[in-house]
């Protein structure tokens, strides 16, 4: 019974939703059946085959969807239903039969064939875009959103009726019951479509249910709107609550974490989103997976592989060993007497024996112990034998226990055979899954990180407006990334096979790369959900694709970024990879959930299983925390590859690689100056007489719902053009929110009043703004458009919206809608004093009227790049005085402030990480802690700063650190984005040149504390924490002693705080006025000092206040009196003890006193007897002269 009519015949009773529940959860029973009969009937009436594709691939899309949310599958039943019909077609044998009437059945059924076509492929389109968002936005549109399907409701039992209808006349059957008048039709038709609206109110699932009672207890969603705490509150509720991951929360171009304003904007853009908007919106996206799937169905049906060792299967329900297809498989399973399913383990087990035996008896053999074939002349498979063998049972059981319930199936045998390449035997294929898929995600891991490191180096040579892009996407792609790669790395690869059998494999690895690279071109490289990623990779397991998967997609990332060299692309290229590779990331998640409750379930360990299960690739995506440690990030240092540009391929055009376009350079945007925007009026030629009224130029507020100034935008300005149609219209229009196109249609209403409606929309732009629709009408008496506006085409919420052809710097000062309502006399009194004293000002060039555009330009430029991108998040009172400013800009003068925002962006580094002070996205210098420890039990995140001088000298605290953080810490500044990857480069050389300047600084410190230096109070002012951390940035004084370094820059003395640079090997030190003016340009001997060199923050060695000295002194003197009092206990133990030996020491000196009277004696005989020998020896000498003169006489 059609969904429809089985509604009706319960209507009255209270069972309704059970009903519809019932045939919802029934949904797929009789699919298979029904695509069968529908396939027959294309072979006999080819022309319904577009129909019945477009079905077909509509419903494999949504097979693919992980959840299914109800309100889509009841569009689903309808249009089964619709497809039912067609069945008639069975009584009509071909399509030249010809009908009473004398018409074929191709005639009366091709057109309306093709509209369903269509209709079923916009149907899902707008299912696509629903499924992907929010929960939140589910549920603060669900009256637009039910309204958006519910057409499709009535659609679906339209195009049945219709083709009930067009069967019944052609086949003359039930001619009565064809005439049956058309009112009675639509009346049965309302009746069924309010039972279905009724239906839908129950269709909502409970976290759906508990977030709309939250909305209700809140105030609604018109007060929602217009509150942002209460709008992120509930984003958070929504998030916790849904079971699954939206699209809208992984899309990176969405938003700039951290940036709290931008993150209100972003979910109000997401939430508010019209429903035809968001459908067309996704209609690039969706078309080109419509059409990859619908070439796959195509393909499968005219691809049909028959492998030689095929069986020819039959009988489909006899028993289990019937239905396997191969014949060695079946020959076993009939052996062992195996019924349903067998244990994987007996059964890889069992495989081997088999082939063991039948390789045995075929040829001549000799096995070792390893089982390893020594000789086989002519089995050429009998290389693979040897890798069927117990120690590669665990990747082989893994290659057909697709679910790791421990029991494989017939259902399973099959799907891993028929998967395995058409000249690949059995026995080869098995091999390939033992050794070979672990050889291949192992070579194509290095690939990856040898893709990261090319990006590494590509990165420092991209256009500085494309750095964020590329920092963003390494920042959230390298997380992921090596979740898995870093486990494939980190496990041993000893059980490899030789280099001879990986080339075996090669053949099936490319064809493999080549298949997910076509289907990748497909759809332009966007994954946008799960279910795509599935019609990418194709039905199995993801780990089976996962690695050549992630490899392509970098390869293409890393030509973006080639690209990036030269030209300026989308932000969106590749923040469009990064919500690829999330997915990715998702369709991981949802498999390691998957096998952790399977693991659970046989009572095994799931941290143990996941050591080992396939290769060990999820072991970290299962336990983060386990890679993800200090230690770890502290210890990288990854290879970063220079880029060459020879090196690489000379043929990628922008244009074969880019989704969304480029600029050649990013200017500042002066084109609203050139003299003619303002009073421009088309010459449009030959239009409507009607419509001549309203082209030109307007100028006009968007205002609040009560007509006073809002918070959206500035002045408009925009040029009405004749459109395509002929009551069509378009324009350039600019503000604050830059150069855009609006699009719209004009209408003549009750009493011929020209009613005029528009929507407005960014086209490419850096931020992506809400799209805003107006419906007003032209007012010909005050020459104006007036009307309302909103974020979406019902308009239930709006503002008020007037615009008029007043000149832009009248309409600054003139009365808004509430004004003049209140008081329109005194309004206009006060317009026309503001109107004539600014005139006056601007044409005698007054000093206040060119001072208040300099500090209007400045505060906006300032205020809006803290909105809009980085910098501490605005006070209430910074928002009002925003909105102030933008309300007296003109057009002209908004727009090129944006542009000039903008610019600021594109050439400021703006980092991933929020200030843990001020909670703001920080851009420019990033300062982050060296001293802060992060709990063992967290995931590494170091403490990060902005430069705001608060911010510097605040104190931070943070559930996952070890303790507070404090303004004396050791702080890095650095210039550039420091990733996770190199985080640990940068920390440890940051550590090593503070050891090196630890000297230097107490020696300047010494210096600068001498009373005589002739410093004030104000530059000897320290605390606890060194020198103030709210004091501005001073240069350093002139005079220095010659020994200490002195600034690099201004050459003055240095004090506290200052600057080092880590990386020049010649030591630069920076004073802080110096540094605060930007990089200094110095060229050192050791090179020239860089942004891309940190810079560490020398503070003076800690000084104490009276209070803590008087503590600490306390402290100090109790501990040295206790020291004291032990030390004097032992000294009097050892003066006792020399007092003894003093005693000794006395008498000993007595003995030696007699001892010296006697050897007095002995000392006077002595000389005694020395003087008899000089006497002696006197008259020896006088003998020896007389004998010598003897002996020279007798000579002569």
């Amino acid at each position: 019974m059609p969904i429809i009519t089985a509604t009706v015949a319960v209507a009255t009773q209270s069972d309704i939703g059970k009903a519809i529940k019932d045939r919802i959860d029934q949904f797929s029973e009789g699919m298979p059946v029904l695509m069968n009969a529908l396939d027959e009937l294309k072979a006999v009436h080819p022309f319904i085959g577009v129909v019945v594709l477009a079905f077909k691939t509509v419903y494999t899309l949504e097979q693919k969807r992980r959840d299914n949310d109800k309100k889509i599958i009841s569009l689903y039943v309808g249009m089964k239903d619709m497809m039912g019909a067609l069945l008639l077609l069975k009584d009509v044998e071909n399509d030249n039969v010809i009908a009473p009437d004398g018409s074929k059945i191709e005639d009366r059924l091709k057109s309306l064939v093709e509209r369903t076509a269509d209709d079923i492929k916009t149907c899902s389109n707008v299912c696509d875009a629903y499924v992907k968002k929010r929960l939140l936005a589910k549920v603060l549109l669900s009256p637009l959103w039910d309204m958006k399907l519910l057409d499709f409701v009535e659609i679906f039992a339209t195009r049945r009726r219709e083709f009930e209808f067009e069967l019944t006349m052609h086949t003359s059957k039930g001619v009565d019951k064809a005439n049956v008048k058309l009112e009675a039709i639509r009346k049965d038709l309302k009746e069924q479509m309010n039972v279905m609206k009724a239906v839908f109110e129950q269709l909502v699932s409970p976290e759906q249910k508990l977030l709309s009672d939250l909305v209700n207890a809140k105030g609604g969603v018109n007060v929602i709107r217009n509150n942002d705490k209460v709008l992120l509150d509930l984003e958070k509720t929504a998030s916790k609550a849904s079971s699954s991951p939206s699209v809208e929360g992984h899309r990176m171009h969405q938003a700039n974490p951290g940036d709290a304003d931008l993150e209100v904007g972003i979910l109000r853009e997401d939430i508010l989103e019209d429903p035809n908007v968001a459908a067309e919106k996704n209609w690039v996206v969706f078309s080109r997976k419509f059409e990859a799937q619908k070439n796959q169905i195509i393909d499968e049906l005219t691809l049909v592989v028959q492998r030689e060792s095929d069986r020819v299967v039959q009988e489909l329900k006899g028993k289990a060993h019937e239905r396997l297809r191969d014949r060695s498989i079946h020959e076993l399973w009939v052996e062992m007497g195996w019924r349903g399913n067998v244990k994987a383990r007996h059964f890889v087990l069992a495989l081997r024996d088999h082939y063991l035996e039948k390789l045995a008896s075929d040829t001549e053999i000799v096995l070792g112990v390893d089982t390893s074939v020594i000789g086989s002349p002519t089995n050429p498979d009998a290389w693979a034998i040897k890798y069927i063998d117990v120690m590669w049972v665990p990747p082989i059981l893994e290659a057909f226990d697709d679910d790791a319930s421990g029991f494989i199936t017939v259902t399973e045998v099959n799907r891993f055979t028929s998967s395995r390449p058409a000249d690949w035997s059995l026995l080869c294929w098995l091999a390939f899954w033992a050794v070979g898929f672990k050889w291949s995600i192992i070579d194509y891991a290095r690939k990856i990180e040898d893709l990261f490191a090319k990006m590494e180096g590509v990165r420092s040579v991209v256009l500085p407006p494309n750095r964020e892009a590329v920092d963003r996407y390494l920042a959230y792609v390298w997380n992921t990334v090596h979740t898995l790669t870093a486990a494939v790395l980190s496990q041993p690869s000893s059980q490899s096979s030789g280099l001879d059998d990986h080339k075996r494999f090669k053949s099936y690895l490319e064809a493999e790369e080549a298949r997910l690279g076509n289907n990748l071109r497909a759809v332009d490289y966007v994954i946008d959900g799960v279910d795509t990623l599935l019609l990418i990779a194709g039905a199995g397991r993801i780990e089976k694709t996962v690695f050549p998967l992630l490899y392509l997609l970098m390869k293409r990332h890393y030509e973006i970024m080639r690209i990036m060299r030269t030209k300026i692309p989308s932000m969106h290229e590749l923040l469009e990879g990064v919500d690829g590779i999330l997915f990715i990331r998702d369709a991981i998640t949802y498999r390691v959930e998957d096998l952790t409750h399977n693991f659970s379930q046989q009572r095994l360990d799931p941290d143990k299983q996941f050591e080992s299960f396939a290769f060990g690739i999820f072991k970290y995506c299962h336990n983060r925390s386990a890679l993800w440690t200090a230690d770890y990030i502290l210890s990288l240092d990854p290879q970063i590859t220079p880029y060459n540009d020879d090196n690489e391929d000379q043929n990628v055009q922008p244009g074969d690689v880019l989704n969304h376009g480029y600029k050649d350079d990013l200017s500042l945007d002066y084109s609203m100056y050139d003299g003619h925007s303002t009073d421009y009026i088309p010459n449009c030629g030959d239009v409507n007489p009607s419509m001549k009224d309203i082209l030109g130029n307007w100028n006009g507020y968007f205002y609040d719902h009560d007509g006073g100034p809002s918070r959206v935008d500035s002045m408009l300005t925009f040029v009405l053009v004749p459109g395509e149609g002929k009551h069509d219209f378009k324009a350039d229009i600019w503000s604050i929110k830059g150069r855009q196109t609006i699009a719209g249609s004009w209408s003549k209403g009750e009493d011929n009043v020209m009613q005029i409606k528009f929507k407005y929309k960014t086209v490419f732009s850096s931020t992506l703004w809400t799209p805003m629709f107006f419906d007003g009408r032209f007012d010909p008496e005050r020459n104006a458009l007036t009307g309302i506006w909103g974020f979406s085409t019902e308009l239930e919420s709006s503002g008020m919206a007037e615009f008029r052809r007043i000149q832009p710097r009248y309409l600054t000062v003139y009365p808004s809608i509430k004004e003049l309502r209140d008081n329109k006399p005194r309004a206009l009194w006060k317009f026309a004093i503001s109107a004539v004293r600014g005139d006056i000002r601007r044409e005698h060039w007054s000093w206040l009227y060119f001072s208040l555009r300099r500090d209007d330009r400045m505060a906006v430029v300032s205020l809006s790049v803290r909105y809009r991108w980085f910098g501490p998040p605005l006070s209430v009172e910074e928002i009002e005085t925003r909105v102030a400013i933008l309300w007296r800009l003109i057009p002209d003068d908004a727009c090129f402030y944006d542009s000039k925002v903008d610019h600021i962006r594109a050439f400021t580094c703006v980092h991933e990480q929020l200030c843990d002070s001020c909670n703001g996205r920080i851009g420019g210098p990033r300062l982050f802690c060296l001293d802060c420890a992060i709990k063992s039990t967290e995931i590494y995140d170091n403490v990060d700063l902005c430069c705001t001088p608060q911010c510097v000298g605040a104190r931070v605290t943070r559930e996952d650190l070890e303790g507070v953080h404090e303004p004396s810490h050791k702080l890095v500044k650095v210039r550039t984005a420091v990733l996770s990857r190199n985080h640990g480069r940068a920390h440890t050389a940051a550590c090593d040149a503070f050891a090196r300047v630890e000297e230097t600084c107490r020696k300047i410190a010494e210096f600068n504390s001498h009373p005589d230096e002739g410093t004030g109070p104000d530059k000897q002012k320290t605390s606890r924490f060194g020198t103030t951390s709210t004091k501005m940035p001073t240069k350093s004084e002139p005079d220095n002693d010659p020994s200490l370094p002195t600034c690099g820059k201004c050459k003055g003395r240095l004090s506290f705080p200052f600057w080092y640079c880590i990386f020049c090997q010649d030591d630069l030190y920076i004073c802080d006025g110096c540094d605060a003016e930007g990089v200094p340009d110095l060229m050192r001997s050791s090179g020239k000092h860089t942004e891309e060199h940190h810079l560490i923050r020398c503070l003076a060695p800690e000084k104490m206040d009276d209070k803590d000295k008087a503590v600490l002194t306390e402290r100090r003197l109790t501990s040295m009196e206790s020291r004291l009092e032990g030390r004097l206990d032992g000294m009097q133990t050892q003066l006792d003890d020399l007092t003894g030996r003093m005693e000794d020491l006395t008498g000993r000196m007595g003995h030696l006193t007699g001892h010296t009277g006697d050897l007095t004696g002995r000392m006077g005989d002595l000389t005694g007897h020395i003087g008899d020998l000089n006497a002696r020896i006197g008259n020896i000498e006088q003998l020896l002269h007389r004998l010598l003169g003897a002996t020279e006489g007798r000579a002569a």
